[in-house]
């Protein structure tokens, strides 16, 4: 592993590729302030896939209960070929280590949530999907911290989102090795204030794991994942607690990388 966290980062977010609409879509933050902090992993279908169409320019469609990504110019259906793009690049991605992924907002592969949907024949789209790989990566890989680029503005958020990224970047390097019932009690011993202090609600399920670890009838390396699976599902949102004086506080103190790079996203 590199000292540094590896983050998922789509391809348009990082000014290598431009939209269908003629815009870039790049921040700057991520090429600059982020990169020093990060690995940054280029993610990007149009390339890999060479559909001869962006992405971007795709459209959900439902028919009953299947939702199709389609060429609305020509009605090519592209839902099976990027399905099994992103279940093979999901596997890659976490192979290769990462501790977290950036989605493009509004986009129908991309796109985390509120991503427009159309329903038969009605030109007019409904914002309740998930773009195709997005929803097939949160599916595969539930404990990886996900975060939307329209949330990159908000310091709160991204504050929130770089200590998961940390804290699973820890739980990682020290599961490299295998886990044991010692490391998990330990880790769990660090970052408890932690967890408590952002997702309180967490309590009661993470004290079941921890109690059945101490019965020894499960291997630690199952008990580890949904130790981490159940921490960032409850992790996922951000609540009044989460952003506490005393909150920041703490993070300032344990994760002085987190702190300087919320503050520069202030400006992004």
């Amino acid at each position: 592993m590199t000292s540094n966290p590896k983050l998922a980062v789509c391809s348009c977010l990082l000014k290598k590729r431009i939209r269908h609409d003629g815009e870039n879509a790049g921040l700057r933050g991520l090429n600059q302030d982020w990169s020093e902090s990060f690995e940054l992993v280029e993610v990007c279908p149009d390339v890999e896939l060479d559909m001869g169409v962006s992405s971007s320019a795709l459209r959900l469609i439902k028919d009953r209960e299947r939702i199709s990504l389609i060429n609305p110019e020509n009605g090519e259906d592209h839902t099976e070929t990027m399905a099994k793009y992103a279940e093979e690049k999901s596997d890659e991605l976490v192979a290769s280590g990462i501790s977290g992924f950036v989605f493009s907002k509004d986009s129908p592969v991309f796109g985390l949530e509120r991503v427009k949907v159309y329903r038969g024949d009605n030109p007019k789209a409904v914002q309740d999907g998930s773009g195709l790989f997005a929803k097939v990566f949160t599916t595969l890989y539930p404990h990886i911290p996900v975060i939307e680029e329209g949330k990159l503005t908000d310091p709160s958020q991204v504050e929130h989102f770089l200590s998961r990224v940390q804290f699973f970047h820890e739980w990682h390097k020290i599961g490299d090795t295998g886990w044991t019932e010692l490391k998990l009690k330990n880790f769990h011993r660090e970052n408890e204030i932690f967890l408590r202090s952002r997702a309180p609600l967490s309590k009661k399920p993470i004290s079941a794991i921890m109690s059945e670890l101490s019965k020894g009838e499960q291997h630690p390396e199952n008990l580890a994942f949904y130790y981490m699976t159940e921490a960032q599902k409850y992790l996922s949102t951000l609540t009044k607690s989460s952003i506490s004086i005393q909150t920041l506080k703490r993070t300032a103190e344990r994760l002085p990388q987190v702190t300087s790079l919320t503050k520069k996203s202030q400006v992004m």
